[in-house]
């Protein structure tokens, strides 16, 4: 079995809102005891509707916020303690691969310059070092050596998104944390960023840890999926386990609501009631409790944990008669 590269126990985000003369500050539980642990070559998918979490845990698990709780090992060292000896030297470790292309890349700066930014910050390579393995890493993801030149707005958004995954990758990292890097692309060209990366991923050793709304993107790259709703995973395990035989509602609900070709898959579609609830001011007992068509008089009243159902993680009490 594969060492794992990142280990995430109980991992709280809590923001103070709010406050003052007048008014009590108000806890915010963006991300509320996640737990997960990622090896060499695997992709953790991590799923959900916006406002779940997802891009909070991507900011932690990159260091660009510090957990409120938990522990966040990366390559074996704790981060949340770690010196600040230490935290530079886990920064190359993990990248990140951001949504929107055309916001990620500086449009003042050439292509060259984007690439080559990484290891003038980090390494003290010479000129001529920086520029061969800009050029070297261009050539890995698709682009053409004539590109180096150029501004980011002479791209389509497909090719920039392949100029935000070099960039991510110059400084060699283990752990690639993918903020929905596909969703802002065409259709038609979504595929073809996917294949290149799932292609590096073989070649390089890379962990994932994708993060997505999109199901059908999920069902192509994942290895494992977490599924989160408020702050907390509430469905956790092999991907064809939780595709094939969902276990919670809310995933159920997720799936059934993916677009599909066939007219009976449609007829059976189930789509989430209501709106989710504010992660300030969460339901008690099950958070899904009052969205959920299988809710009962104790959902409401008692927090389900995270256990052991059918193959997978499942935080439902009535995991056993659904699905």
């Amino acid at each position: 079995m594969s060492e794992n590269l990142l280990e995430v126990k109980d991992l709280k985000r809590h923001y103070q809102i709010g406050g003052g003369l007048l008014r009590k500050a108000r806890t915010l539980r963006a991300v509320d005891g996640v737990s997960f642990s990622l090896a060499a070559g695997r992709t953790l998918a991590v799923v959900g509707e916006s406002g779940c979490g997802k891009s909070t845990l991507a900011r932690m698990v990159t260091m660009i916020e510090p957990p409120t709780e938990g522990s966040l090992r990366i390559d074996g060292t704790e981060v949340t303690t770690a010196e600040p000896a230490a935290m530079r030297r886990l920064r190359p470790v993990v990248q990140m691969v951001f949504q929107n292309p055309y916001g990620s890349l500086n449009p003042r700066k050439k292509v060259g310059t984007i690439l080559e930014e990484p290891l003038t910050i980090n390494t003290e390579l010479e000129a001529g070092a920086r520029q061969a393995a800009g050029r070297a890493m261009m050539a890995k993801v698709g682009l053409r050596p004539e590109h180096y030149g150029r501004y980011p707005h002479m791209f389509s958004g497909g090719q920039r998104q392949r100029i935000a995954i070099a960039r991510a990758l110059m400084l060699h990292p283990r752990i690639v944390v993918a903020d929905e890097p596909v969703s802002a692309l065409d259709v038609s060209i979504r595929a073809q960023v996917l294949n290149l990366l799932m292609d590096l991923q073989e070649e390089l050793k890379l962990a994932y840890l994708f993060i997505s709304h999109d199901l059908s993107v999920v069902r192509h790259i994942a290895d494992e999926v977490m599924v989160m709703y408020l702050g907390r995973p509430v469905e956790q395990g092999d991907k064809e386990t939780i595709f094939e035989r969902p276990r919670h509602p809310y995933t159920r609900a997720l799936l059934a609501s993916t677009p599909s070709v066939d007219p009976q898959a449609r007829s059976q579609r189930a789509t989430v009631r209501g709106e989710l609830p504010s992660p300030i001011n969460p339901p008690s007992g099950c958070a899904f409790h009052r969205r959920c068509p299988y809710a009962a008089a104790d959902c409401a009243t008692r927090r389900p944990e995270l256990r052991r159902v059918d193959g997978r993680l499942v935080a439902c009490h009535y995991a056993e008669s659904i699905g």
